[in-house]
């Protein structure tokens, strides 16, 4: 950047410096000998500087463009004498100095900004490379393990009954995303953690909430577990620690004595989405995917997460899950924020777009009271479950298809 920025200089009072000479000639074709003295001891002196330029560049513009401007004026009054009617031509020419300079600033200050960007991309790609680094093959038996190649696209397939249903609902899917073969140890770390969480979230509860507090700001904070269960308190560092591991908490620290945890968020993008939601998305799933696979060649599943679908009155929509128990269809929603600006969109499109009975329409909740699922589920067409609740109603759902067959 620094030799472009020299290149320009020179150009730009090569040029200022042609334009005289050739103004001076023009007017008298054969210059005296004092004139060409003037103009090569000028010449020879911008040469000096110029060769400067690099070296003052690194130690600021600013400073050397304000020094490189008077020292041209000093020069210039160092030959006052001889030029006389020659001032104005010269006097341009430091103008034109000073117009290069400014623009040279602008100039600068386009270039930090770039440089800043592109430092900020590199510092990006290192941490995802360093939690790529820390992920480790390891993950329970009941987590599914998807190792089916991936088309250039990186779409997922659409199972063909799931489609026209979607089709017949004058609702079409935009993309669906598949997991890449390349990230698939990482994303089974990340269904792991989600696995825990959401099988034990009854003894993460306080901590996660915590976190969903103070993720937005990046503040840390600190719990007091003196008096909790072993289990609260063993739970919740071993999820602590997971996270840790893979750098969605960038401060994690235990002090056995005291009983007092303290931790900080990463406020990664993917740090934010997985704490956010994104691991009761992932366990609602995977739960739902282990019940199906034990029933494997005894009934018909297939299912599709995270469409980005279009609705009939042209609203852009993501489908959490939708899947099918032979050719039954259900929809099941899943959020660990407010749920009460969402309830009654999900039971419009249940029941008007989708067409599904109550039973089919399902929306997960981390925390909600047994009287506010009773009165959710009465007032509107949907089912509202617990986190809790996710294995056993999946479990009664699909033996109710068994007993079909």
């Amino acid at each position: 950047m620094d030799l472009v920025l020299a290149l320009l200089i020179g150009v730009a009072v090569g040029f200022s410096l042609g334009v005289y000479v050739a103004r001076r000639y023009k007017a008298n074709p054969r210059p005296e000998a004092w004139q060409r003295e003037v103009i090569r001891e000028i010449s020879s002196w911008l040469g000096q500087e110029l060769d400067k330029t690099l070296i003052k560049l690194g130690e600021g513009l600013q400073v050397w463009g304000k020094d490189l401007t008077q020292a041209i004026s000093v020069k210039l009054a160092e030959h006052s004498e001889q030029l006389n009617s020659r001032q104005a031509i010269l006097e341009n020419l430091v103008k034109e100095a000073r117009g290069i300079y400014q623009q040279l600033q602008v100039a600068l200050k386009k270039s930090s900004r770039l440089e800043i960007s592109q430092a900020t991309d590199q510092n990006s790609q290192k941490e995802q490379a360093a939690i790529h680094k820390t992920i480790k093959n390891s993950l329970p038996d009941d987590v599914p393990r998807d190792k089916e190649k991936v088309a250039a696209s990186n779409m997922q397939e659409v199972d063909m009954k799931i489609k026209s249903f979607l089709n017949s609902k004058k609702i079409k899917i935009k993309r669906i995303y598949k997991r890449s073969i390349d990230m698939e140890k990482k994303e089974e770390k990340l269904d792991r953690i989600a696995d825990l969480m959401g099988r034990k979230y009854s003894l993460i509860k306080r901590f996660y909430g915590m976190i969903k507090s103070n993720m937005n700001s990046g503040d840390s904070f600190s719990i007091n577990l003196r008096d909790e269960p072993k289990q609260v308190i063993g739970t919740t560092c071993q999820v602590a620690t997971e996270l840790r591991q893979i750098e969605f908490l960038e401060e994690y620290r235990y002090y056995k004595a005291s009983k007092r945890l303290e931790a900080r968020a990463s406020r990664s993008p993917e740090a934010q989405n997985f704490l956010s939601g994104n691991w009761l998305e992932r366990y609602v799933r995977n739960r739902l995917s282990c019940l199906a696979k034990r029933q494997t060649g005894k009934i018909d599943f297939a299912c599709v997460a995270n469409a980005e679908v279009t609705l009939l009155d042209k609203d852009y929509f993501e489908m959490d899950l939708l899947f099918r128990f032979n050719d039954q269809f259900y929809w099941v929603e899943s959020t660990t924020g407010e749920y009460q600006d969402k309830v009654q969109k999900y039971s419009k499109i249940a029941s008007d777009l989708l067409g599904l009975q109550r039973n089919q329409a399902i929306m997960v909740l981390t925390d909600v009271s047994q009287d506010a699922k009773t009165r959710l589920s009465s007032l509107y067409h949907l089912s509202v479950i617990s986190v809790d609740e996710v294995e056993a109603t999946f479990e009664r759902i699909l033996k109710s298809h068994l007993r079909e067959v």
